[in-house]
């Protein structure tokens, strides 16, 4: 029986047996990874999926945000991934348990603006539509672009052009004055 829940902090290391066998080693090289290198995944938005002890499919959320190269605006975002399953239980539908349950949690949340890097073909049943990546791009990205976005909302907040950049702007808060002093 396949069990659905938050990753904990002891999961790590199974994730990374799990990652090795989905992708290998040269998921170190995508720019997808180079962009969560410094980034830690949102605790409440990373889920799990479990066969009895064992760790059998993952999925997180890692802050981003995308500076509009055309008005400076900056707009914060969730880049989903890696979505990953045990390769002797693909096609068992986890990955899309996974998904449906990492979505739901954002949008509840009320995080807007997912962004990844995948296969259209299989992420288009959730939402997800290509960006032009003449206009939002990644660092680093050369070649073939299957950065793809999903808006949880009703209307579209992603600016027009930008740069994906790791973490989310830390927000601006007045100084008090102290007025004590006086």
């Amino acid at each position: 029986m396949i069990t659905y829940d938050h990753e904990v902090p002891c999961d790590g290391a199974k994730i990374e047996v799990l990652l090795d066998a989905a992708f290998g080693d040269g998921r170190f090289l995508k720019p997808s990874y180079h962009l969560r290198r410094d980034t830690k995944p949102l605790d409440q938005l990373s889920f799990v999926a479990r066969s009895g002890p064992t760790v059998v499919g993952t999925v997180r959320f890692t802050p981003v945000h995308i500076k509009d190269r055309l008005f400076g605006k900056t707009v914060r975002a969730l880049f989903l991934g890696p979505l990953a399953v045990s390769p002797a239980l693909q096609s068992e539908g986890i990955g899309g348990n996974l998904m449906r349950l990492a979505l739901e949690t954002a949008k509840a949340a009320g995080h807007n603006n997912i962004l990844l890097v995948g296969d259209y073909s299989y992420y288009q049943r959730f939402g997800f539509k290509p960006v032009s990546s003449r206009k939002i791009r990644m660092p680093g990205q050369q070649g073939e672009n299957r950065l793809l976005a999903l808006s949880l909302s009703t209307y579209w907040a992603l600016p027009q052009t930008g740069e994906i950049i790791a973490g989310w702007p830390q927000e601006r808060t007045p100084h008090a004055v102290d007025r004590s002093a006086a």
